[in-house]
């Protein structure tokens, strides 16, 4: 069962020191956003114990989180954040959440919905969209820092998908090697509901503990599908 914020102490219990709206007229809105950031947080942390990675939750993922009316702005904190040029293009038209140097950063709902309607079509959209980013620091805490461990990234944002418990549209399923292959060759949209699927389909032969430790391994990645070594999948 999902909680939700009912005091300051909530949040302190998650670990969050500080929810900083980026927009006056939201200000109304902080003890929801709080409250869906707790909830996002325990979507992640009942994941984690589902799997046995429990340790990789002991101490908090993020401390901070900030809010931004659009899209531009919340791509301006990042570029400041990492002493970017602002004149540096946005990587992805779909960009509407990120956590970086343990600070959760997100457009608000409405901003969500406008950028990614496939995926935000439902009440819970916004809540997991936060998972999403969680379950990326779950998964880099699980391999001890080591982002470089976690694999493709078709498989690293599966990965998130899946302990977001994310619902990307209508349920699409891959039957065959070649299904998966072109699913996660092809970077249009609709690419995580795909990358997913992959996913899905690799849990039919492997555990996520041994694909989360074949991922990272080098090599391994691309062979985890191959069914006779002849054919792997980047």
């Amino acid at each position: 069962m999902q909680k939700t914020a009912q005091s300051p102490g909530q949040l302190r219990a998650a670990g969050i020191n500080q929810i900083v709206i980026c927009n006056f007229c939201d200000e109304k809105r902080r003890f929801g956003y709080a409250a869906e950031v707790v909830a996002a947080e325990q979507i992640i942390r009942e994941f984690a114990e589902q799997h046995g990675w429990q340790e990789a939750m002991k101490e908090p993922l993020f401390d901070h989180v900030e809010i931004y009316e659009t899209q531009e702005l919340l791509w301006k904190a990042i570029l400041r954040m990492h002493q970017l040029p602002i004149t540096t293009e946005m990587p992805t038209t779909g960009l509407a959440a990120a956590l970086e140097k343990r600070k959760l950063m997100a457009v608000r709902p409405q901003t969500y919905q406008s950028i990614r309607p496939e995926y935000a079509s439902h009440s819970q959209a916004w809540t997991r969209l936060l998972a999403h980013e969680i379950g990326h620091r779950l998964h880099v805490a699980i391999l001890k820092g080591n982002e470089e461990a976690m694999g493709p990234t078709w498989f690293f944002e599966a990965f998130a998908c899946l302990a977001a418990g994310q619902r990307l549209g209508e349920p699409l399923e891959f039957n065959s090697l070649a299904e998966v292959k072109a699913g996660v060759e092809d970077k249009g949209p609709g690419a995580y509901r795909r990358y997913l699927a992959a996913l899905h389909f690799m849990l039919r032969k492997y555990s996520l503990r041994q694909l989360v430790q074949k991922a990272g391994v080098a090599r391994e990645a691309v062979k985890l599908l191959a069914e006779d070594n002849s054919e792997v999948l980047e």
